[in-house]
């Protein structure tokens, strides 16, 4: 096989396993990403169980503090049960709103709570009439009071016998979800290692073909080797020379063969165009003259004869022909080559060359029509002609494989065609066929067609009309099959679309989810702040210990939970840039700071910052977290010294920022005498959730750092960190002057 097929076949196989590998970690991660919101799910609809089973035992138990307040007060007369009595009332009242809140998802619930609230109030109905002050009555004699009395002692079981059938039923719920829960969690590691396993296949599989490639490359450059030097070789037995001319530069080359062919030593001057017009026989000037003025206009040069005088008086006929060659740069070359053919004086050798050269193009021909058609199966393309003279079709093999049949199995015809054409687009082709007789041009166009087995393909085409050498106009064009681009554009834009949904189901999850992972966060510590009051004297040591963890827990839940609001609101702020004075915003976050500044004894100097386009809330929030993290990583008992500096730079002469331009940035540094961190950590830090040092020794939550970034990140700036353990750190900050 050819290096050149060779390298083409290595490229598209790294495109399509780059492909591949691409939708496979996509697919992966869509799995995975579907995969923790369902474990998010099914953790909610566990804590929704317990709140409701929470709520239920919280309901029976104010009940029996009701029947236990107003038993009291009928056997005592005693008034002062009559106070819990109403307040177990009120809080029965409120336990239904809750839980009718609770489940109202669940009808089923919803009906058993109604069924239990009018059971509640025909009991409460009952028991009422004997809570007023005023009224006496002997409860020894009262018939009517002993049957309220058993109605309410048996509404009472009732009411017990509801709740437990309804704890039942969130217990039954309870035991689904738990199991459903555990399942989802079992997924979690197989799904971790599932994407290690693949990714790591992918990785060897790219650096098997990045060896394989590197191996044919060096074969490549041996033979490229090889050939130069048989190039070489092949001049001298040939008695011909080499040479090129770059227009751009107008600067020669000669090859060492092409001085020996002028009678001189290789490279014993430097070529031009007069040095060469002093070796070109008289008669000849004028024709070299026109080669080198026909060289520059048409940047060709096809065959052209001419005599050459050599130094030692022999005269020479050559024969020289060159190519336009355009490199990447878009550099324009005239490669030629220039032969000596003094030998060959005579018409027959003439002729016979010239038949050998009409081989070889004829070869070359064939070799460029066998390629154009493996080009065409290739790129699932087929070439088409028009005859305007006659007004037919002349199809490409591959062009009959478009449409389903074998090549050259019908005669091509406008009417064959349109039995293909999808009926949608068939007023499109036939104005297309009109504008092409008409004025010999037609458009480019997209349409649909209905191959032989009745599948639906898209196809592109697009065509340019010519005159050959007999002066017969026709139009030259090729047909694309983009059906799969077609499809993977449309897929694209679903996928859009579905993209843009989920965007917004997160960004509702997030709001939603965290106001209620505060809500009961809000009652764990209402009910630690009861136990400080109230029960604190009556714990014991161990009690004492698990109380103060419970309220450093919830406290971290707390800021965790704040911290993470605010990094939902840095990503979802719109950029509304305003006019920011830097030097205000500092003074707030100093002045909001003051206490902690104060019991750190720091010392906080400043240069004067510029005015800024920013967002307000955001720039205060950064200075707020970048000084509040240099007070926090301070050394015991040295007093923390800041300096905030400030500069206008080039992004040329930053090298952090990696960028060639001239574009302006307000450079910021905020430096530190604290106990720094290891640099290898440096980029780390600013991560969700990444911490350096344990819970217990530094309080926080990993999310500080992570706002930072994105705040610098939605002003298109960056931020960076350099530090030294011991030393002191400095966080660098970029924004540029100007913000798109």
């Amino acid at each position: 096989m050819p290096l050149t097929e060779r390298k083409y076949k290595s490229s598209v196989y790294h495109k399509i396993i780059f492909t591949i590998s691409l939708f496979v970690l996509l697919f992966i991660g869509a799995i995975t990403f579907k995969h923790i919101n369902n474990i998010s799910d099914s953790s909610n609809l566990l804590i929704h169980t317990y709140e409701v089973n929470l709520e239920l035992e919280h309901l029976f138990s104010y009940i029996k503090d009701s029947e236990n307040s107003m038993r009291g007060y009928l056997i005592s007369k005693d008034t002062i049960y009559l106070t819990p009595y109403n307040n177990a009332t009120k809080n029965i009242n409120t336990t239904f709103l809750n839980l009718k809140r609770l489940t109202t998802d669940n009808k089923k619930q919803q009906k058993n709570l109604e069924e239990l609230y009018e059971i509640v109030n025909k009991r409460n109905e009952f028991i009422s009439n004997y809570a007023d002050i005023e009224e006496s009555i002997d409860l020894t004699k009262s018939n009517k009071f002993k049957r309220n009395f058993r109605e309410s002692s048996r509404l009472l079981v009732t009411i017990r016998e509801k709740l437990n059938s309804m704890v039942a039923l969130e217990e039954s719920y309870l035991k689904s979800r738990n199991s459903v829960y555990k399942d989802q969690i079992y997924l979690t590691p197989i799904l971790t290692l599932g994407i290690l396993f693949i990714t790591l296949l992918l990785i060897i599989y790219a650096y098997y073909q990045t060896t394989k490639d590197i191996e044919i490359l060096q074969i490549t450059n041996t033979q490229l080797n090889k050939s130069q030097f048989l190039s070489y070789q092949a001049e001298i037995l040939s008695d011909f020379g080499t040479w090129e001319w770059n227009l751009t530069t107008n600067v020669l080359k000669y090859s060492d063969n092409l001085y020996r062919i002028l009678g001189v030593e290789p490279q014993s001057f430097e070529p031009s165009q007069e040095r060469f017009l002093q070796f070109v026989h008289p008669n000849d000037t004028e024709n070299v003259s026109a080669i080198f003025t026909k060289i520059l206009t048409d940047e060709d040069l096809p065959k052209s004869y001419f005599s050459i005088i050599r130094p030692n008086g022999e005269t020479r006929l050559l024969r020289a022909t060159g190519k336009l060659f355009t490199d990447k740069l878009g550099n324009k070359t005239v490669l030629g080559v220039s032969e000596d053919i003094t030998l060959e004086n005579n018409k027959t050798e003439l002729l016979k060359s010239n038949y050998e050269d009409l081989i070889k193009v004829n070869n070359n021909l064939k070799i460029f029509e066998e390629s154009s058609k493996q080009a065409e199966i290739l790129g699932n393309y087929g070439s088409w002609i028009l005859n305007f003279n006659t007004n037919k079709f002349t199809y490409s093999d591959n062009k009959f494989r478009l449409l389903g049949f074998e090549p050259q199995s019908f005669d091509p015809t406008i009417e064959k065609l349109l039995e293909f054409i999808h009926p949608d687009d068939k007023n499109t082709v036939v104005k297309a066929y009109e504008s092409a007789l008409k004025t010999f041009t037609i458009p480019s166009m997209d349409y649909k067609i209905i191959t032989k087995d009745g599948a639906i393909r898209h196809f592109k085409t697009i065509a340019k009309s010519y005159t050959d050498l007999q002066g017969n106009q026709s139009m030259i064009g090729t047909t694309q099959d983009v059906t799969d681009e077609y499809e993977k554009n449309q897929h694209i834009k679903d996928r859009n679309k579905e993209l843009e949904q989920k965007i917004k189901e997160l960004n509702e999850f997030n709001h939603v989810a965290s106001h209620d992972l505060q809500e009961p966060l809000r009652k764990i510590q209402t009910f630690i702040s009861r136990i400080n009051d109230k029960e604190k004297e009556n714990l014991s040591e161990f009690g004492l210990e698990y109380l103060h963890r419970i309220e450093k827990a919830s406290n971290r839940m707390r800021i965790l939970i704040n911290d993470l609001l605010q990094y939902s609101r840095t990503n979802r702020a719109e950029k509304n840039l305003i006019k920011v004075d830097l030097n205000e915003s500092l003074n707030n976050t100093l002045s909001e700071l003051s206490q902690y500044i104060e019991e750190k004894k720091a010392e906080i100097s400043f240069e004067v910052l510029p005015v800024i386009d920013g967002i307000d809330f955001q720039i205060q929030q950064l200075f707020l977290n970048l000084i509040s993290n240099s007070l926090k990583y301070s050394k015991e008992e040295i007093a923390p010294i800041i300096n905030i500096k400030y500069e206008e730079v080039n992004a040329n002469n930053e090298a952090l920022l990696k960028d060639s331009s001239t574009k302006k940035y307000y450079k910021i540094d905020f430096s530190d005498n604290g106990i720094g961190f290891e640099q290898e950590h440096a980029d780390k830090i600013f991560l969700l959730f990444n911490r350096l040092h344990g819970k217990t020794e530094y309080h926080g939550t990993g999310v500080g750092l992570a706002i930072c970034k994105k705040i610098v990140e939605n002003h298109n700036g960056f931020i960076f960190a350099k530090s030294q353990v011991g030393i002191g750190s400095t966080f660098t900050i970029y924004i540029p002057l100007i913000i798109k």
